[in-house]
């Protein structure tokens, strides 16, 4: 099973993972405590430091193989 990377190197550095952002309830804004402001989700500051407790890392379901018979993989 091929394990998904935490952190990829293409993704942007945004707000909505960053340690010194807090999400305000309802919207898509962040409170910045190092900078003492507002921010969309999707901003970018020389601040950033990633918070790996922010991203919503879940396991992946596996197939449901109960669905096929034995007769569907026969040639």
């Amino acid at each position: 099973m091929k394990k998904a990377p935490l952190w990829d190197e293409n993704q942007e550095n945004t707000c909505g993972f960053c340690q010194y952002a807090t999400l305000l309830g309802g919207t898509e804004q962040v409170i910045c405590t190092k900078r003492k402001n507002l921010y969309a989700l999707d901003h970018t500051c020389r601040k950033f430091r990633f918070d790996i407790l922010k991203k919503d890392v879940r396991r992946q379901k596996l197939p449901d193989f109960g669905r096929f018979t034995k007769e569907q993989f026969e040639l």
